[in-house]
């Protein structure tokens, strides 16, 4: 039998100046805590201590591999191929996009600091796995959407950007039925919730449903999902069709 494991979600900012949402589910996916985090060193502590050092899946909504210099990544072909007709497809990265406009990948920073917690590829079979995902195509199949959901602000107003979080809130407090679920305060968002505090919530929704599908990786482990790309190349993991 397993033991217990903690489920961390990150929608890790893939700059520096922006925040990073976090969330940590225990193992009955009760909210422990959610936090905008900053830079690197306030992460890797926010994991460190959410994660203890027992058993702990980090699911992360960013690119944790890039080894290609131009182009896409394997894996963001092969799921954009599945669910870019569904508006779900993936950004494509690279190398040479994200040291032009980053100076480094972000991703494989923070891989290599929490390696030294522990934490290892889903290929490892380990104790402490860290996982790559993309919320879009998850939240497609976990809720048998058509499509992908509108809630990220892009050029939408702020009351249709608005209107889609609270959908997305919506969606995920289904999940305190769910198997495994995610027991959290649903948010607060009305009209006098706008701009900077819209962006904070999008980050922590998007964390909710990383750290729940952490929770859903170590109840299950990788059957449940479906995994695109390798150790090599990188890799996205979606969790299969009424996977909760």
């Amino acid at each position: 039998m397993k033991a217990p494991a903690r489920a961390l979600g990150l929608d890790l900012a893939w700059s520096d100046g922006a925040p990073t949402g976090a969330c940590v589910l225990d193992q009955h996916g009760i909210l422990l805590d959610e936090a905008a985090l900053g830079d690197d060193d306030e992460i890797v502590a926010w994991v460190r201590h959410w994660a203890g050092t027992g058993r702990a899946v980090v699911a992360v909504d960013a690119p944790l591999l890039v080894p290609n210099r131009t182009g896409r990544r394997p894996c963001e072909a092969a799921l954009s191929a599945d669910y870019g007709p569904r508006h779900a497809g993936t950004h494509p990265s690279n190398r040479d996009l994200f040291l032009r406009r980053f100076g480094r990948i972000r991703g494989e920073d923070l891989v290599r600091r929490l390696t030294r917690l522990g934490f290892r590829g889903p290929w490892d079979h380990g104790a402490r796995t860290l996982v790559e995902v993309y919320p879009h195509p998850g939240l497609i199949e976990v809720f048998g959407l058509d499509r992908r959901l509108p809630y990220k602000k892009k050029r939408r107003r702020v009351a249709a950007w608005r209107a889609g979080l609270a959908r997305l809130a919506e969606l995920l407090d289904t999940l305190r039925d769910a198997d495994p679920p995610l027991v959290a305060p649903p948010p607060r968002i009305d009209t006098t919730v706008r701009g900077r505090e819209l962006k904070r919530l999008e980050d922590l929704l998007d964390a909710r449903f990383c750290a729940w599908t952490a929770l859903l990786w170590a109840d299950r482990g990788p059957a449940a999902f479906l995994v695109y790309g390798d150790a090599d190349t990188g890799h996205i993991a979606v969790p299969r069709p009424h996977a909760g």
